[in-house]
């Protein structure tokens, strides 16, 4: 579905605020038909969009992973009702989700993080009249699903290998496995004949190649606005397809994120059927002679991973901290960010088309471990990778901060036997060929974990390689001259062996703030911006590396775990968004880097009131 959208054609209803919500760790709910009337009994109030974990902790769900109902009550004006379809669009999910309205079965949707909706008119009572709206979510994760997850009780999760893994609750990740409605709910009235879909492609010099997908065949027309609002193009097609021409065009990038709207009308005749406004901006990304070429200059990307992760609103959507972030980034000198380790609010990607920021746009395949050598056996966990890239490339095609698709995350991280076969090497090669099948325009990336270093059967399915290391932290400790030499000869085979552009997509320390030391300490402040500039010296120093993502860009919640005290303390911000010491040098170092061309920076903060650069 269409991002929500409210003109002369369309209306929406957001349905945030106070619902009421019931766990269901018994999985009585079904059985009983929760659905078909108010919650009762041990039932709270709770905030969406957002995670129950953090809001309901007092009420025994801060660990809790299942089921849980969500309901609430709407309205919709009669004249709005009478004349339109009604749509219900879930932003996400966190995993499965199971919608009711009126006690009436509407659709169900898994895969957390992506959107998802259902027409609700057959279902509304009438107009005017209040309808009961009753959303179950399910939080759990399974071997077949993305993100992995398995059975605590399981026999894999207890051999000796897992077993000085295991982690409260369990999972296969080290981030907090948040359940809810953790982003926007909205209903949605569109006209009886709608714009069901909008693709744009365009070209540095201008052409613009817009597809419409619609619930009827009816005459096409698009007009290209420029920031302005002045037309700059016009154009109109009896199919689906419309192509145009602006002259002169102005290119999208970070120091000038200048985006165009495609006005898209479906009519019948002289009258509009319906209309909608897509934003997009002219750019181009392309792997030329093992470097990554921006609008035909040569990138490199400064910035983080990061997660969706906020106290109390856990995952849920928070949009004064979204905002927060990208100008933390940009005082930084960031340019860019990877979704890890999923696809985040789509509010965050319109965000970073406004404000000129690159993203590297995962799924939730992380940590991937396969369980059979018979690559028949693994149809399952591929037909549902598929789908989720099926569905980030949906949503988040025209964007133009988006620059390439990252398929999956340290796969094998757990070290099942099954890996570095055929089976997995056609499984990553099947999941590249279906992305590049969808979007040919982005290189895709692959990112690989320590174990098998340039020997790593992901790597032969990317245009772009990743890689995350920790030299220096979890191997062979301290020692940050062993950590660069070690970090260095890596590279080097790398790029020998695929001639494939690397990005260090992972590095970073543990580091408590406040924490100090005049020697090499571990976990102290000075450990962890010795750290990171050792490995900043290494990859600078390497033309085919294209970019350096520090890993964290703030701590974030995980599962409870020996090596994690509460948090993972890798961020550079603390949780709260505070800065610890790196967070100077850092900015200090990207600021200065002539590796990263003005044109490829956002612009940049203003200084502080109080706190001047001081060099």
């Amino acid at each position: 579905m269409l991002y929500p959208q409210q003109n002369n054609y369309r209306a929406t209803f957001d349905l945030s605020g106070y619902w009421r919500f019931k766990a269901d760790p018994k999985q009585q709910g079904h059985a009983e038909k929760w659905y078909a009337k108010k919650l009762d009994g041990d039932a709270h109030s709770i905030a969406i969009p957002g995670s129950w974990n953090e809001q309901l902790t007092e009420q025994g769900l801060r660990n809790f992973v299942g089921k849980a109902w969500h309901e609430t009550t709407f309205k919709i004006p009669g004249v709005v009702q009478e004349n339109n379809r009604i749509w219900i669009r879930i932003a996400a999910a966190d995993h499965a989700a199971e919608v009711w309205l009126n006690g009436n079965y509407v659709g169900d949707h898994y895969g957390g993080y992506m959107p998802f909706g259902f027409e609700l008119t057959e279902f509304l009572n009438k107009p005017g009249e209040e309808n009961h709206l009753s959303v179950c979510v399910d939080s759990t994760l399974t071997m077949h699903t993305l993100p992995q997850d398995v059975d605590p009780e399981s026999e894999q999760y207890n051999t000796p290998g897992y077993e000085r893994r295991h982690l409260f609750p369990a999972t296969r990740f080290d981030f907090f496995p948040y359940g809810g409605l953790t982003r926007s709910v909205n209903i949605v009235a569109t006209p009886k004949e709608y714009i069901s879909d909008i693709k744009i492609e365009s070209t540095l010099d201008g052409k613009v190649r817009v597809g419409v997908s619609s619930s009827i065949d009816k005459e096409i027309t698009v007009q290209i606005l420029d920031a302005e609002g002045v037309e700059v193009g016009s154009g109109n097609s009896a199919g689906a397809t419309v192509e145009l021409k602006i002259d002169h065009p102005k290119l999208w990038g970070p120091s000038q994120p200048y985006l165009y709207i495609a006005r898209v009308s479906l009519k019948d005749g002289d009258a509009i059927l319906d209309q909608y406004d897509e934003d997009f901006g002219i750019r181009e990304i392309k792997v030329e002679g093992g470097k990554v070429l921006f609008n035909n200059e040569p990138l490199f990307m400064s910035g983080f991973g990061k997660h969706e992760d906020f106290p109390i609103v856990g995952r849920g959507q928070f949009r004064p901290a979204y905002l927060r972030d990208y100008e933390l980034m940009r005082w930084i000198g960031a340019n860019s960010y990877r979704t890890s380790h999923y696809p985040y609010d789509e509010e965050m990607m319109r965000l970073a088309d406004r404000m000129g920021f690159l993203v590297i746009d995962e799924v939730a395949a992380v940590s991937l471990g396969f369980w059979s050598n018979d690559f028949d056996d693994l149809k399952p966990l591929l037909d549902n990778h598929k789908k989720a890239i099926k569905e980030l490339y949906e949503r988040d095609k025209n964007h133009p901060s988006v620059i390439s698709w990252s398929i999956t995350n340290e796969p094998n991280l757990w070290a099942e036997e099954y890996y570095q076969n055929e089976a997995s090497s056609r499984y990553f090669k099947e999941v590249y060929e279906y992305t590049k099948s969808l979007d040919s325009s982005r290189p895709v990336m692959s990112i690989s974990m320590a174990a098998h270093k340039e020997n790593d059967v992901v790597l032969e399915s990317c245009d772009v390689i990743g890689i995350n290391r920790y030299y220096g932290w979890y191997t062979k400790p301290v020692d940050l001259e062993q950590a660069g030499k070690d970090l260095g000869d890596e590279l080097d085979r790398t790029f020998k062996k695929y001639g494939k552009p690397i990005m260090i997509t992972e590095f970073g320390a543990d580091t408590v703030e406040g924490m100090h030391s005049t020697t090499a300490q571990m976990f102290t402040e000075e450990f962890q911006t010795a750290f990171t500039l050792k490995y900043l010296e290494v990859m600078t120093a390497r033309d085919f590396v294209f970019g350096s993502h520090v890993w964290n860009f703030a701590d974030f919640m995980t599962p409870q775990h020996f090596r994690r005290v509460i948090l993972n303390k890798k961020g550079v911000f603390t949780r709260d968004r505070n800065p610890k010491s790196v967070a100077f040098k850092l900015r200090e170092y990207w600021h200065d880097l002539d590796k990263i061309s003005d044109e490829h920076r956002p612009k940049k903060s203003k200084p502080g009131f109080l706190v001047q650069d001081v060099k």
